[in-house]
């Protein structure tokens, strides 16, 4: 029997999905996959709870540099160590990242439609949430997404990549058109690329601020291995 053919009865263990409904019910609505994650993440687990001791911790160097290279590996993206900040989560990231880069009353775009937390965090600070609808088959517009920039002020462009619930992967030129349009209107690329290592068909993730460093400059970019590798319940991003 591999992990894929296991059942793991989960409605005992504190799980989100599996205690909001009665026993007939099967709940698909969330992405959290009911098997088991990998020996090696298990193993370090395992580890990490016999040495005994869970006081507060900190990121170690060696985090930041297994990441670092795991981007370089991955993508062909350079980036400083000093540059990858720990966190509790995606959501709370880009919830920090609007605070952080937009004025007060500012407009955040978003393409809809789009992850429900992502409509919801302009809110969270009093920002105007500004919607770039996506057009058929996930496709940019590229006109109503430049007239949703130029509406934002000194706001920030709440990016999808990969898209959720489209399922795009933006292809390379429709990132450089969407960041170039966001450099001219003066707005801050906030990216939510934690789906990035789930793609299928041949291709390939490309994080938005790998395109240049005028782009990377005026980006932040949010990534967790919780989807990838079914650990969302660790909350670490």
């Amino acid at each position: 029997m591999t992990p894929f053919d296991a059942v793991i009865d989960r409605r005992d263990s504190g799980c989100n999905k599996w205690n909001r409904y009665e026993a007939d019910v099967l709940p698909m609505w969330v992405a959290d996959m009911d098997f088991p994650a990998c020996a090696p993440i298990l193993d370090a687990l395992r580890a990490r709870i016999d040495h005994g001791v869970l006081g507060y911790g900190m990121a170690q160097a060696r985090l930041r540099r297994a990441i670092v290279a795991h981007l370089d590996r991955q993508y062909g993206w350079r980036v400083a160590p000093e540059a990858v900040i720990p966190l509790p989560g995606v959501v709370p990231g880009f919830n920090l990242a609007l605070r952080a880069t937009c004025a007060p009353g500012a407009g955040v775009v978003v393409q809809t439609p789009v992850y429900p937390p992502m409509l919801k965090a302009p809110d969270n600070w009093g920002l105007r949430r500004i919607d770039a609808p996506l057009a058929a088959e996930g496709e940019v517009e590229p006109a109503a997404f430049r007239a949703a920039l130029a509406a934002a002020g000194q706001g920030a462009f709440l990016l999808c990549n990969p898209h959720n619930p489209t399922g795009r992967v933006f292809r390379r030129e429709e990132l450089e058109t969407m960041a170039e349009a966001a450099l001219s209107a003066g707005v801050a690329i906030v990216s939510d690329d934690i789906h990035c290592d789930l793609l299928f068909d041949g291709r390939r993730h490309i994080p938005v601020a790998s395109l240049s460093p005028e782009v990377g400059a005026r980006t932040i970019t949010l990534m967790s291995a919780g989807k990838t590798w079914n650990i969302a319940g660790l909350n670490a991003a």
